[in-house]
């Protein structure tokens, strides 16, 4: 088990991802998020953000997004074996708006889920995984 720190960001983009692919295996499809997924253990966390954030204005908002924390006291290395994959995902998809010319595409996001895969697969190694 190790502790994981991310901003309010990356945290619900993670989870907004996995809460998204459940909501795709609910109409029939194929559950792409394991039973025992990370997401079971963030979900509660993540709606309690949601609010939260919800409530604020843009500027205020954009402030818990980037400034914020969120701290995990502990992951299992089967949750962030899990999570990286989500990284991996999310670090595709901004390379993919970026090859594509997308105007949603963003140098800094790619570089923040760069960043953050490199990390997470730091943790995975003290695991001795």
């Amino acid at each position: 088990m190790s502790k994981l720190q991310f901003t309010v960001y990356e945290f619900m983009s993670i989870v907004g991802y996995l809460d998204e692919q459940r909501k795709v295996a609910g109409k029939g499809l194929p559950k792409k998020a394991p039973e025992a997924s990370v997401y079971d253990e963030w979900i509660d966390q993540w709606r309690e953000m949601e609010k939260r954030s919800d409530a604020l204005g843009p500027m205020e908002r954009a402030d818990l997004l980037f400034d914020g924390k969120v701290t995990i006291n502990a992951i299992t290395a089967d949750h962030l074996r899990e999570v990286i994959g989500v990284v991996e995902i999310m670090l595709d998809q901004q390379q993919q708006l970026i090859d594509d010319d997308d105007p949603d595409a963003d140098l800094e996001d790619l570089a923040m889920w760069r960043n953050r895969l490199r990390d997470l697969n730091g943790v995975l190694a003290s695991f001795g995984a």
